[in-house]
């Protein structure tokens, strides 16, 4: 099986959708050996900023010469990007040969499920010292929730995000995301954790005789190389979780801890593309506080073009109402996603006369041309698959 081949087997999974349950998981982890019983992991969830302090966590280890495999999702590049030892993605034959060999064990696992067996087999066999682990959706039933005990699990801030599957409320949504927790880890929520939340992470760590580790909010952060004041509050919570990793026989320098932290960027999280373009994956109206907050340290009040494209099973509505003031003009599209895009026009009416370009490609060009001519800056956001479609499109031209 060739790379390509790889990638195409698994975007055949795609059919299958998301189905909570972890028993397709536990057969085929049975299947392999039980790699997940090899490694030593720290458990992200939580609703914004888990892959951002996922990354931050493994990258301060990287620096202390630990062996440190990451996983996050969704992908942004391609599949194989959100699979990585020490910064480097897996490579494209072991993608490949795994894919392979895993096909036969595979069952009738959905995609993210494939993947995830992909990369506990791979960390196992490459003898990861740590493996930093953010969850996909929800905790207790997410795919990745196969570990007997982590060494932290590792809570980001919770809010209302997927509530068909995960629950109506903060505090459903938490008592999913606290499935995570088994003694004897270590718990560290967000300093931004809601009192609703943060009381469902307590009860279920006191459950297990555990308490709940969170950073002070003023906490001293060195710089960052990511972009934007939420960052500081997801680096407060890595630190935390570094904390806690020190007192399991992990060694982090204070040297080490701010080269981690200066020299880590993710694509398409308030990513800056040349001087005036921003994309932005976040699509709940958490994400887009931060984003307009970023847009008002970086240009004030200038106004800036909106290229913006959700999922239907977003707070379209609320992404709107926080974004709108900021926007001298807005460009709809409809992301990549045959399942769950919402369509440009009906995203539309969410705004004040937007146009309609359901396209990606030309979307960018023509809300990119605008803001040229204008002298504006370009926000491109509201779904992950937008942002990585539309930084395919800009990188090329």
């Amino acid at each position: 099986m060739t790379y390509s081949e790889a990638l195409r087997y698994i975007e055949r999974l795609h059919g299958r959708g998301i189905c909570p349950g972890l028993s397709r998981m536990e057969a085929a982890l049975e299947a392999v050996g039980h790699p997940e019983r090899q490694l030593r992991v720290v458990h992200v969830a939580g609703t914004n900023g888990k892959g951002s302090t996922a990354a931050m966590i493994a990258a301060v280890a990287t620096a202390a010469d630990y062996k440190v495999g990451l996983y996050t999702s969704p992908a942004v590049t391609t599949t194989a990007d959100t699979i990585t030892i020490n910064g480097r993605p897996i490579p494209e034959e072991a993608f490949a040969s795994l894919t392979a060999e895993l096909a036969a064990a595979a069952g009738d696992l959905t995609e993210f499920e494939f993947v995830t067996l992909l990369t506990l087999v791979w960390f196992a066999r490459e003898r990861v010292e740590l493996a930093v682990i953010e969850c996909g959706l929800g905790g207790a039933e997410d795919a990745t929730n196969v570990f007997p005990a982590p060494l932290c699990a590792v809570f980001t801030p919770i809010s209302l995000d997927h509530t068909r599957l995960l629950g109506e409320t903060v505090e459903e949504i938490a008592a999913q995301k606290a499935g995570i927790i088994k003694a004897p880890c270590a718990v560290v929520s967000s300093p931004e954790q809601s009192p609703e939340a943060l009381g469902v992470l307590f009860g279920y760590a006191a459950a297990q005789g555990l308490t709940v580790r969170v950073p002070a909010s003023g906490r001293q952060v060195p710089p960052l190389g990511m972009s934007g004041a939420h960052q500081q509050k997801n680096a407060q919570t890595a630190l935390e979780t570094l904390s806690a990793l020190s007192e399991k026989g992990f060694t982090f320098t204070e040297d080490q801890i701010a080269n981690g932290l200066a020299h880590l960027a993710l694509p398409c999280r308030q990513e800056r593309i040349r001087e005036h373009i921003l994309l932005d994956g976040g699509h709940n109206p958490q994400a887009a506080e931060a984003l307009a907050a970023q847009i008002n340290t970086l240009w004030g009040h200038t106004g800036v073009v909106l290229l913006v494209g959700m999922l239907a099973d977003k707070d379209v509505a609320a992404y709107a109402r926080i974004l709108q003031p900021h926007c001298v003009k807005v460009f709809c599209c409809t992301p990549d996603h045959p399942d769950r895009a919402l369509a440009a026009a009906a995203l539309a009416t969410h705004y004040d006369d937007a146009a309609i370009i359901p396209d990606i490609s030309q979307a960018v060009v023509a809300a990119r041309q605008y803001a040229d001519t204008h002298n504006l800056p370009l926000i491109i956001g509201g779904s992950f698959y937008l942002a990585a479609a539309a930084r395919r499109v800009l990188c090329e031209n």
